[in-house]
């Protein structure tokens, strides 16, 4: 009894994590953008809220420094192509461009706000 119900709750929260394809950033603005938080926390926050595996968190400039000062172009490519211990477009291949384009920006914008333009 107490495996299934460790399996069923497994499930639960692998379900959570999983990239559905239906609606891959919460294009939550309702004009047909996708709305950068809700990528952010859709696909990354998982690592870059808490720091889990090394991640810079959003919000904290500090942990970022060590990063490009070309932000917006080096995290780009880094978001799609992978850096370090981070997979590419967070290890979710299937998700496109614009997606992982507006959950870097979103956590630019936050982290970063007074930043310069590449």
């Amino acid at each position: 009894m107490r495996l299934t119900a460790a399996i069923v709750a497994a499930s639960f929260v692998l379900a959570g994590c999983a990239y559905n394809g239906d609606d891959p950033a919460g294009t939550a603005a309702g004009n047909g953008e996708i709305d950068g938080e809700a990528a952010f926390l859709e696909h990354c926050a998982g690592c870059h809220e808490d720091g889990a595996q090394n991640a810079p968190r959003i919000g904290h400039p500090g942990e970022w420094q060590s990063r490009s000062t070309l932000w917006q172009a080096v995290l780009m490519e880094h978001a799609k192509e992978g850096y370090y211990d981070m997979p590419a477009r967070g290890g979710k291949t299937e998700l496109p461009d614009e997606v992982v384009n507006a959950a870097a920006e979103y956590m630019l914008e936050k982290t970063f706000p007074h930043r310069p333009e590449d």
